[in-house]
């Protein structure tokens, strides 16, 4: 006797691979022209509500760093200086730290006096999300929130004013700027995982020869530990 299968247990089956296919895919892909991954905390310094969907028609930049990144440190001076030049014509700045610890992050803002928006991501999943493969990186988003421009490795500075102030006045962004693959992180110790390799950086101040010598050796350590390439210094942007 033949027996024929049942229509609707070839239907079944389908719909149990297609609902597995959906959850092993990504929710976004974070990539220039794509939507903005969502991001949804609340903010450190005013404990205030965040949502990331909530600043749509405003164009955004929103900066992945960490406390003992010695070029997140030194991008915060500029990132300031960009909130205040163009947070009037709906700019703004959202900074996204992956320490995990909290008390790192309070220490880094005290020494800087930072006034942006900064949400703490301990655990890394919105870093997933964004792809993030050297720090710091930050992504420029449009007002309908899609992403047109990603800055890897930092000290970008006149690459990201002119994205910014391009969009702003309705003009194409330039492309992308990003660290050289040697230096991206792709193993399983991702990018903002990689501080315990490296002395932090905590401390930066001092005269100029100090400063200089404290970050000189601070990079020679991120290097040497993953033999000049990111996948064991500490930021993967040396």
């Amino acid at each position: 006797m033949e027996v024929r299968p049942r229509p609707h247990v070839f239907l079944g089956v389908i719909h149990v691979l297609l609902a597995a296919l959906l959850l092993a895919a990504p929710l976004c892909a974070a990539d220039t022209g794509h939507p903005a991954p969502p991001i949804q905390g609340s903010d450190f310094l005013s404990g205030k509500p965040f949502k990331l969907d909530a600043l749509q028609n405003s164009v955004v930049l929103v900066d992945f760093w960490a406390s003992w990144c010695g070029p997140c440190r030194k991008s915060f001076p500029f990132l300031e200086r960009m909130q205040s030049k163009f947070g009037g014509q709906g700019f703004k700045v959202v900074g996204v730290s992956l320490d995990e610890e909290s008390i790192n992050v309070r220490a880094f803002l005290d020494s800087l006096s930072v006034s942006l928006t900064i949400l703490h991501d301990p655990t890394g999943k919105w870093a997933e999300a964004y792809g993030v493969v050297a720090m710091p990186t930050s992504f420029l988003v449009d007002k309908s929130g899609r992403i047109v421009a990603r800055f890897e490795g930092g000290e970008h500075f006149k690459e990201e004013e002119a994205a910014i102030e391009a969009l702003i006045s309705g003009a194409k962004p330039i492309s992308d700027v990003r660290v050289a693959p040697s230096l991206q992180s792709t193993g399983s110790l991702k990018a903002w995982r990689r501080g315990h390799l490296a002395d932090a950086i905590m401390s930066l101040d001092g005269d100029p020869l100090t400063r200089g010598m404290r970050e000189h050796i601070h990079a020679s350590k991120e290097g040497a530990a993953g033999d000049g390439g990111a996948s064991g210094g500490g930021c993967g942007c040396n």
